[in-house]
C-alpha cells in the first residue's frame, strides 16, 4: 500500500466529516491510531480497512489509487458534492474551506480579538472569538460590543464565519448576522515561529458608527478552548488607547504595526 496516496485519501473524506475525533467513535477506531494513518506513518490492518471503508461507503481497493484519481472517482466525488465544483480547474469558493479542520486543529478555542477603530478617535476594540469545527469546517464566530463614550449608544455586531490556512496564512471570512450589512476578512499569521498564542495580521471591515470601510492590524491572543466565558465577555469592548486594562503584549503589536 502506498501511505502517501492513502493518506491522502482519508483526509480528503475526513474532510466531510464533523469532526475527526467523532467519526473515530462510530467507525470503532482509536484516535491515535487513526492520527498515524492520516499522517501516513501507519496503514489500517484489514480489519481496520474494513470499517474505514464501510463507513464511507469506499472500496478498500479504492484508497489504493493516486490521490488525483481517488479524488474523481465516482464513488469519492458524489460525496463531496457541495465541497467543490467538479469541472476540472474550476473550484468552488466554498472548496477553499473543506478539508481545513486538520490543519486548523491547533488553532481552535476562543480568542480575544484587538484591533484600532476609527469610529472613536484613539480607540481599540476587543471582541471575543471562537474558532471551531462544524460540518467539516473550521467556523470562526465572533462577539463586539462597543459603548460610545459621548452618548452611551451600544453597538453590537455578530458574526458567523469560515477559517482556511492558504499559502502558510489564516484567512477568516466572516459575515455580520444581526445587521447583514457587511462582510469581514481577516488574514493572520503568528507572532513568532511557533507561536500560537498570539497571531497578528490585518483585518478589512466596516465602522460602527459611520458604516464605513477600514483596514486595520489585528491581534487575536489565544484563550484556550473552554475558557471562564463571563470572564472572557467583561473585556469585550471599546478601550481608550492608553488603558492599563488593555492586553499589553497585544498593545504593543498593535501599535507596532501602526509606526
Amino acid at each position: 500500500m502506498d501511505t502517501g496516496d492513502f493518506s491522502a485519501n482519508l483526509k480528503l473524506l475526513c474532510s466531510t466529516q464533523a469532526s475527526v475525533s467523532a467519526l473515530c467513535r462510530q467507525i470503532g477506531v482509536n484516535r491515535q491510531q487513526f492520527n498515524k494513518y492520516l499522517s501516513g506513518v501507519a496503514h489500517p490492518s484489514p480489519a481496520n480497512m474494513r470499517k474505514i471503508a464501510v463507513h464511507f461507503g469506499v472500496r478498500p481497493a479504492e484508497f489504493l489509487l493516486p490521490a488525483t484519481e481517488f479524488e474523481a472517482h465516482p464513488s469519492v466525488a458524489g460525496k463531496l458534492a457541495g465541497v467543490r465544483q467538479l469541472q476540472p480547474g474550476r473550484p468552488s469558493f466554498e472548496s477553499a474551506f473543506r478539508g481545513q479542520t486538520l490543519t486548523l486543529r491547533r488553532y481552535l478555542g476562543f480568542y480575544l480579538s484587538y484591533f484600532l477603530t476609527e469610529s472613536w478617535e484613539n480607540s481599540i476594540i476587543c471582541a471575543l472569538v471562537r474558532l471551531d469545527e462544524f460540518d467539516g469546517m473550521v467556523r470562526s464566530r465572533s462577539l463586539e460590543r462597543s459603548v460610545d463614550p459621548e452618548d452611551g449608544t451600544i453597538y453590537l455586531s455578530k458574526y458567523d464565519g469560515r477559517a482556511a490556512t492558504l499559502g502558510n496564512r489564516i484567512f477568516v471570512m466572516e459575515y455580520q448576522t444581526l445587521a447583514r450589512d457587511a462582510l469581514v476578512e481577516t488574514v493572520l499569521y503568528p507572532v513568532g515561529r511557533g507561536q500560537l498564542q498570539y497571531l497578528r495580521g490585518t483585518t478589512f471591515g466596516i465602522t460602527s458608527r459611520q458604516r464605513t470601510p477600514f483596514t486595520s492590524p489585528v491581534v487575536w491572543r489565544y484563550l484556550s478552548e473552554t475558557p471562564p466565558l463571563m470572564e472572557a465577555m467583561r473585556k469585550v469592548g471599546r478601550y481608550d488607547i492608553n488603558s492599563p486594562k488593555l492586553d499589553q503584549r497585544a498593545r504593543s503589536i498593535l501599535m507596532g504595526s501602526r509606526a
